[in-house]
């Protein structure tokens, strides 16, 4: 952009007026962008947050974000491919499937494939780069949409280096795990760069009936470039490029096994998934922008675009017999299969290769290529302002996000006979789409935030507005439909510090996740009141947080993936009203044995309750059938995480206790039995980390290490197991 004729004029201006009132020049604020402002800013909001710090992603050297978000409590996980290739991530009872109801962003900015069009993430950002984790919730939550229902995760990349310095780590563990990682960084004023390179993967701990890969690779690539203006500037800035490129390669699948067959062996690959592969490409583009033009002002800008394509070739079910006319609405789902084996045997033997397929076509398996593209771009500017008004301290902030976003999908079935134990393909490559069609998204936002500080009190006002304009347009039939959705979400929390040692908060806001473009009139938007109260202690090197609360949904919605069956990918079910009740503790404590060793103890907890309010019944498969009083699925009633360590100067021992509860794959009520049933587990997690001198250490994880296997999820298609034991040796070496 060019320069204003009067920008040297304004400047002077600034630098002149500074002068003349012997007010200093600004300075930035921070680099980085955090929503919860850091760990110590956590303990005095007013809101519940979380702040994983870089220390707890080392600890057990996670490239798992499922693992590493059992640290926060209200946080819920569906376990599907025991690496975390497929995030399902829920928080405070919104529904974990792919994670689509929470907000996810990088530094701040919206890092889901298509958060609006297509909310559901298939693409997370390697979290073994990051500095930091945030989870916020509740009114903390609203700043950043468009999903508020439960909250939000922004993952923290690492700040620029103030000097040259790089690491190198290398891990090697079972199944074939492998680790490389290059940082590499410099700082010559008033330019820095860093360069991050990231490839891990595995072979795959379950196996092909008659072998095949079932492993993993991943790559990430970032290049990050920085410009702060010189000390003593009239105008404090700085600008940050971030380039990104990853891809995947994996031999994943959504079929799982029969409950007869996971007891026998739960690691197996039924024949029929043989096929299935899925391969994506992300490319990012972000560029951030802070500037301080007068001491108490902070300006902060994001441009920013996002591309994903994606292609998952895998089993989706058997084609529909001649006389349906081969209409793919017709054909027999995976998820049917395995619903009723007694009725579906045939098909089952097919799965596991038992039999060959005949000639007719109901004999042959449907692997569809479920080829997407999506992306995203927007641009995002922020004011701050503190000003004091009486005996009131004030942080304002108002802020405007324009977002566009789309998902193009061209399903392709192809068809597969089975032949003397493997796959064989029928040669038809130009079968009809399953799905084609495009949806796109364009989003205006506009929040306000005031926070208040007097005292004891801290006080949060903030409204959320949003206009979203959708559509989808049907390449099949030349179709569209269209939609507009306006929404403001207030909220409000208050946090009262009783004593230097103990502060008690309450909150309220609005919950708000859109309906997809192009949704039935009939479908509404999902909404919800939350309200949140609780306690904070501190006292040296021991705290605790107990939080409860409670979401009010007007409206639960559902999603159908192309998983489900009887319903088309995209189409939304109203699920009416929901209510969702929990508690939330947090504790941490170092205790010293003695000036040389540190016992590290911390604990987190989740309750959670929930009941739907209304009889009805949905064509939605993961529903079916709801009586009022009914509880979701997928959400423990009690789940838990307890760390100890043992920490000296040179080496530290740390092992974390797992507990999720007992879940549901259907709503139901009491005691769940038989299918319904998701049986409670403990896994136990040990590290160990030896420094052989500043520069090199040496790290040890082994994962589950009791080998606990138990059925954790029954989607997409059948039972599935949680990882076994993983052992990893590390080493790094900082330069």
């Amino acid at each position: 952009m060019k320069p204003s004729k009067h920008t040297p004029l304004l400047l002077a201006l600034i630098s002149g007026l500074a002068s003349a009132q012997n007010i200093e020049l600004p300075e930035l604020v921070y680099e980085e962008i955090l929503v919860t402002g850091g760990a110590d800013a956590v303990r005095s909001t007013a809101g519940s947050a979380s702040f994983l710090d870089e220390e707890a992603i080392a600890c057990f050297d996670q490239t798992d974000i499922n693992e590493l978000l059992t640290q926060v409590p209200g946080v819920y996980i569906r376990t599907e491919d025991g690496y975390g290739l497929r995030p399902n991530i829920g928080i405070r009872g919104a529904t974990a499937e792919r994670s689509q109801k929470i907000t996810l962003m990088e530094d701040g900015i919206l890092i889901a494939p298509a958060p609006y069009s297509a909310p559901a993430a298939y693409y997370v950002p390697n979290v073994n780069r990051m500095s930091a984790v945030e989870v916020f919730k509740g009114p903390s939550a609203i700043h950043y949409g468009p999903h508020t229902v439960g909250g939000a995760v922004n993952l923290v990349t690492a700040p620029l280096p103030s000097e040259r310095e790089g690491q190198v780590s290398l891990s090697a563990g079972t199944d074939g795990y492998h680790k490389e990682r290059l940082v590499y960084g410099d700082s010559q004023e008033p330019f820095s760069y860093q360069l991050d390179l990231l490839n891990y993967g595995a072979d795959g701990f379950k196996a092909l009936d008659g072998g095949g890969s079932t492993g993993f690779e991943r790559n990430d690539l970032n290049l990050k470039l920085g410009w702060e203006s010189r000390p003593g500037a009239p105008v404090a800035q700085s600008v940050i490029v971030k380039l990104g490129y990853a891809d995947e390669d994996s031999d994943e699948t959504y079929l799982g096994l029969t409950d007869e067959d996971f007891d026998s062996n739960p690691d197996r690959r039924y024949v029929g998934s043989v096929a299935d592969r899925f391969e994506s490409e992300h490319t990012q583009v972000h560029l951030l922008h802070q500037a301080s033009f007068l001491p108490g002002w902070q300006w902060i800008n994001k441009l920013y675009l996002n591309r994903f394509d994606r292609s998952w070739k895998k089993v989706d079910g058997f084609f529909a017999p001649p006389a349906a006319g081969g209409d793919y609405s017709a054909n027999l789902s995976a998820s049917t299969v395995f619903d009723r084996p007694d009725i579906f045997a045939r098909q089952l033997s097919l799965l596991r290769g038992e039999i060959n397929s005949s000639d007719g076509l109901s004999d042959r398996l449907d692997v569809t290529d479920n080829a997407r593209e999506y992306g995203s771009q927007g641009l995002e500017t922020e004011l701050q302002h503190e000003l004091g008004l009486g005996q009131w301290q004030h942080e304002l902030a108002v802020g405007l996000r324009y977002h566009h976003d789309y998902v193009d999908r061209a399903h392709r079935p192809y068809g597969y006979r089975v032949q003397g134990g493997d796959l064989v393909f029928d040669g038809v490559t130009d079968r009809a789409l399953k799905t084609d069609n495009r949806a796109e998204t364009d989003a205006w936002a506009l929040f306000v935030s005031d926070e208040m500080r007097r005292g004891p009190w801290k006080i949060n006002l903030g409204l959320r507005a949003e206009r979203i304009e959708g559509e989808v347009k049907n390449r099949a039939d030349n179709s569209h439909r269209s939609n507009t959705q306006e929404v403001v979400t207030p909220g409000a929390g208050v946090f009262y510090e009783w004593t230097d040692k103990l502060g008690f908060l309450v909150g309220v806001n609005k919950g708000f996740s859109p309906s997809g473009p192009g949704a039935a009139d009939s479908v509404d938007p999902e909404e919800s009141l939350n309200l949140e109260y609780g306690f904070r202690y501190q006292d040296g090197d021991l705290t605790l947080d107990a939080i409860g609360f409670f979401s009010d949904y007007d409206n639960l919605l559902g999603r159908c993936r192309v998983s489900d069956a009887g319903c088309e990918p995209g189409e939304e079910f109203n699920g009416g009203r929901v209510e969702i009740a929990g508690l939330e503790l947090t504790g941490d404590l170092v205790w010293s044995l003695n000036d040389r060793l540190d016992v590290p103890l911390s604990l987190a907890y989740t309750y959670t309750e929930s009941a739907f309010q209304s009889d009805f019944t949905s064509g939605f498969s993961q529903w079916g059938t709801v009586r009022a009083g009914d509880e979701l699925t997928y959400t423990p009633d009690h789940q838990a995480r307890l760390g100890v360590g043992l920490v000296a100067l040179d080496w530290q021992v740390d092992l974390a206790v797992k507990y999720s509860g007992e879940m549901r794959d259907r709503p139901g009520r009491g005691e769940p039995t038989g299918r319904d049933r998701l049986s409670a587990y403990t896994t136990l997690d040990l590290s160990a980390r030896y420094e052989l001198s500043s520069d090199l250490s040496l790290q040890l994880v082994v994962d589950n290490l009791t080998d606990e296997r138990e059925l954790v999820s029954r989607r997409p298609f059948g039972a599935r197991p949680n990882a076994p034991r993983t052992v990893q040796l590390g080493v790094t070496y900082r330069f």
